[in-house]
């Protein structure tokens, strides 16, 4: 009788265990796909009305440029595939430039869902700084009328990516729709899952 109860315990705990392991499992490639996603904005844009982006930045160093896109985009962008709404607008003089970018849903009124950074050198004193989503990357934006290019390899999700496999989370993005410095543990598939809403910029969208 003790053996039975003992047998059936022991099953009872390996079952409870392979469950929580398959659980964790499932969440650790579902958050190394997203980190593949996150590693490059490449596609195309295109607006029903005439825009303009000749952009450069080596973020978070040498902002060249000027860009304003509200349109649509066709590739892979800001961690999503497909034909998406996207926003771009950009103004860049070497030591000081601005961008706030969008892709698929988002709402400029609420800089939440967009990511907005100063960068060069007065633009870094002057904030928002770069957050973990942009920050050592190389956006390249060119739209000339209704039609343009994006090609935007980004650096730090790239090494994200691979310190994901073992564990590591430096962008704070696992199950967040945006990485927030420090807005989390760095222990990403073994930290709890967030609880509050991403914090909006201190400083909001570009305004016109």
């Amino acid at each position: 009788m003790k053996h039975s109860t003992w047998l059936w315990r022991s099953l009872l705990t390996g079952v409870c265990l392979g469950t929580m392991w398959l659980s964790s499992g499932c969440t650790y490639l579902k958050y190394r796909g997203q980190d593949a996603m996150d590693m490059i904005d490449i596609g195309f844009t295109f607006s029903s009305k005439p825009g303009f982006a000749l952009w450069y930045d080596f973020v978070p160093v040498i902002p060249v440029g000027i860009g304003y896109v509200d349109g649509q985009f066709l590739g892979l962008g800001g961690g999503q595939f497909g034909l998406m709404p996207h926003y771009e607008e950009s103004y860049g003089l070497g030591v000081w430039g601005q961008e706030e970018v969008g892709f698929g849903d988002f709402d400029i009124k609420k800089p939440e869902t967009v990511d907005f950074q100063r960068s060069g050198l007065i633009g870094m004193i002057q904030g928002p700084f770069p957050g973990p989503d942009y920050m050592i990357s190389c956006p390249h934006y060119i739209h000339l009328g209704w039609i343009g290019v994006v090609g935007s390899p980004r650096y730090l999700q790239m090494a994200d990516f691979l310190l994901g496999w073992i564990g590591l989370d430096i962008c704070f993005d696992d199950g967040m729709p945006r990485g927030t410095w420090f807005g989390r543990s760095m222990f990403g598939t073994w930290s709890p899952p967030p609880e509050a809403a991403v914090p909006a910029p201190k400083d909001g969208p570009l305004r016109r």
